[in-house]
């Protein structure tokens, strides 16, 4: 087992999506969190406090396969965490300002904290958490 000083120093680096349309993704991810800090042809990249969104178009062998779908094995859905309710507050007003669909702030019903998901353009669900 690793040590519980270092467990605790560990940060996630960076996450890595297939995605479906780059332009669309990039646009989205854009609108809240600002530009991307490198992109080219088929990948973009954010930075979120200590961790980097990396966003990759493949070429998608079966074509029949257009969204992602939270009940396969994989990734369910990702969510950022906030310190309080202004935070949230402040993640809707800029989801709102863009026009983007979400859920809207609601408290979980198994938490009992608050909320807000949304997709993505491909589908992929994700969160702004207290």
């Amino acid at each position: 087992m690793i040590h519980p000083n270092l467990k605790d120093s560990i940060t996630i680096h960076h996450i890595v999506f297939t995605i479906l349309d780059l332009n669309e993704t990039e646009q989205f991810y854009t609108k809240i969190f600002g530009p991307s800090l490198y992109s080219n042809a088929n990948t973009a990249m954010y930075q979120v406090g200590q961790t980097m969104l990396i966003f990759i178009q493949k070429e998608q062998e079966n074509q029949a396969v257009k969204t992602f779908n939270p009940s396969n094995i994989g990734l369910e859905h990702l969510a950022f965490g906030l310190k309080n309710l202004e935070e949230l507050q402040e993640v809707e007003k800029v989801l709102t300002i863009n026009n983007i669909q979400n859920s809207g702030i609601h408290t979980d019903t198994s938490s009992k904290k608050e909320k807000i998901w949304l997709n993505d353009p491909s589908n992929i669900r994700i969160e702004f958490y207290l």
